[in-house]
C-alpha cells in the first residue's frame, strides 16, 4: 500500500528552492529512477507479453523535442531522442526521431538509437545500437534475437509514422506475425512508483508556479502571450519544458483552442471584463504536469460570469472529493456530470454528456489511461496519477476552464496542484 503524501509547497521538504527569477531548481530528475527499477519493467513486460502468447516485443517511441509521443521505451530503457524528424523521403536515414526497443521474452534488450548522441550514463539496455536506417537496424535486431518468423507485440503504433511502420513490415517479412499490443506497456505505467511519484510531485510544483505567474500577468492592456512568457519563465528556469499553453480570451473564449501557431494571441490586447482561460502543460524528467485555469480580466466578474467560473472550479473540487480506489473511471464521470448538470442548470453553459465526453485522464509519460468518460471500466488504483478536469463554453456567453492534478491514495485523492484556484 503507498503511503499518504500531502500536498507540498515549494520548501515543505527542502526539495527546491525558488530564486530571484521565480523559478524552482532540484537535483536532476533523470537520476531518480534507479537502474534496477528499469530492469524490472522490462522483465514486468516480458512477462505480459508471454502471458499474451508473444515471443517478445519490438516498441516504438518518437522524441524530436515532443513530450507526448516518447512513453514507452523511455519507460523500459530511459531513452529519449532529441533529434528532430526528418521524413524517410529526404533520404537522410529512416525513421529519425524514433527510438526502438527489440525485447525478447527470453533474451538481451536491445535498443536501437538513431545517431550517437545517447546518454550511455542514463540509458538501460544490454546492447544499443546507434544507426541513421533504424527500419534496417530493427530488422537485424530482432533476426539477432531470434524473433523472426515468430509471434512479435508490436507496441507504440500511435507513435509510429507511416514511413516507420511500413519500413518495419518490409524487414520483417510475410512469416513472422506483428500483433498490435498498444496497451501492454501503458498498463504497466499506470501505477506510478515512488521514484515516479517524486518526479511527478516535483513538476505539479513547477506547473503550480508557471501558472501563478501566467494568471497573475493577465492584466488589462497585457496580451495573452505576456501572460505566457511569464510562465515559460518559470518553467525553463526551472529545468522543466514548455510543451504548450493555449490560451483564449475576449470574444473568443467560447473556444477551447483558437489561435493555430502559437496557440495564444500575441498581438491583442486584453481588456477589463474580458474571459480568460489557459491550459498549461509541460514535462519535468520526461512527466508530465497539466493545469487549467480562467479569470475575466480585472478579477470583478458580473453575476453571470461568476456562475459559471464556479462551476468550472467546483467540478474540479468535487471530482477530488468524490475519486476514491475501487471506482470505475466511468463512474466517476457519471457522478461528475449529475453534478455539473445541476450547477450548470438555467444557464447557456448547460451541458450534454455527450458534450463533454472526458472530465479527466491519466498523466504521467503521457495523457494516458484511465479516462474520466462514459462507460469506462478501469477501476482506479492507489498510485494512479489524475487530471481532472472541466471546460464549459457557450458564444456569446464565454468559456471557463479548470484542470488540476494529483494522486489516488488509499482512502480518495489528494491534490498536488499547489497554484492559486479562483483569480475572482
Amino acid at each position: 500500500m503507498l503511503p499518504r503524501v500531502r500536498a507540498m509547497t515549494v520548501g515543505d521538504t527542502g526539495l527546491g528552492f525558488t530564486s530571484d527569477a521565480g523559478s524552482i531548481a532540484f537535483e536532476r530528475p533523470e537520476i531518480l529512477v534507479p537502474r534496477e527499477e528499469f530492469l524490472q519493467r522490462q522483465d514486468s513486460a516480458r512477462a505480459k507479453a508471454a502471458v499474451a502468447s508473444l515471443d517478445g516485443l519490438v516498441v516504438y517511441s518518437r522524441g524530436g523535442s515532443a513530450v507526448d509521443m516518447h512513453p514507452e521505451v523511455f519507460y523500459l530503457t530511459n531513452h529519449y531522442s532529441p533529434h528532430p524528424y526528418f521524413g524517410d523521403h529526404q533520404e537522410l536515414g529512416t525513421a529519425r526521431s524514433h527510438a526502438v526497443s527489440v525485447l525478447p521474452v527470453d533474451g538481451p534488450a536491445i535498443l536501437i538509437v538513431d545517431g550517437p548522441w545517447w546518454r550511455p550514463d542514463l540509458v538501460v539496455a544490454d546492447d544499443v545500437r546507434a544507426a541513421s536506417d533504424i527500419n534496417s537496424a530493427v530488422g537485424k535486431a530482432l533476426r539477432d534475437s531470434g524473433l523472426m518468423g515468430n509471434r512479435i507485440g508490436l507496441v507504440g503504433t500511435s507513435f509510429m509514422s507511416a514511413a516507420a511502420y511500413l519500413g518495419l513490415q518490409r524487414h520483417v517479412g510475410s512469416k513472422t506475425t506483428l500483433v498490435v499490443a498498444d496497451m501492454l506497456i501503458e498498463e504497466l505505467r499506470r501505477v506510478k512508483s515512488r521514484a515516479e511519484l517524486e518526479i511527478l510531485r516535483r513538476g505539479a510544483i513547477i506547473g503550480s508556479r508557471a501558472v501563478d505567474a501566467m494568471m497573475a500577468a493577465v492584466q488589462e492592456g497585457n496580451r495573452e502571450v505576456d501572460a505566457v512568457r511569464a510562465a515559460a519563465d518559470v518553467i525553463v528556469g526551472s529545468g522543466a519544458v514548455m510543451y504548450d499553453m493555449p490560451t483564449t480570451s475576449g470574444r473568443l473564449a467560447h473556444h477551447f483552442l483558437w489561435s493555430r501557431l502559437p496557440t495564444y494571441d500575441a498581438y491583442r490586447s486584453l481588456e477589463r471584463g474580458d474571459w480568460f482561460h489557459a491550459d498549461c502543460y509541460g514535462a519535468y524528467g520526461g512527466y508530465l504536469w497539466d493545469f487549467g485555469r480562467t479569470t475575466v480580466v480585472g478579477g470583478d466578474p458580473g453575476d453571470d460570469q461568476l456562475i459559471v467560473l464556479e462551476a468550472s472550479a467546483g467540478l474540479v473540487e468535487h471530482l477530488a472529493a468524490i475519486v476514491k480506489p475501487g471506482m470505475t473511471a466511468g463512474e466517476v464521470h457519471r457522478n461528475g456530470m449529475e453534478w455539473l448538470s445541476e450547477a450548470a442548470a438555467g444557464t447557456p453553459l448547460a451541458l450534454s454528456e455527450d458534450e463533454s465526453p472526458v472530465l479527466g485522464h491519466g498523466l504521467g509519460l503521457g495523457w494516458e489511461s484511465p479516462w474520466l468518460r462514459p462507460n469506462e471500466e478501469i477501476v482506479l488504483e492507489p498510485g494512479m496519477y489524475l487530471a481532472l478536469e472541466g471546460f464549459l463554453g457557450a458564444e456569446g456567453v464565454g468559456g471557463v476552464f479548470h484542470e488540476d492534478n494529483g494522486l489516488v491514495t488509499s482512502d480518495g485523492f489528494e491534490t498536488w496542484s499547489t497554484a492559486r484556484s479562483r483569480w475572482w
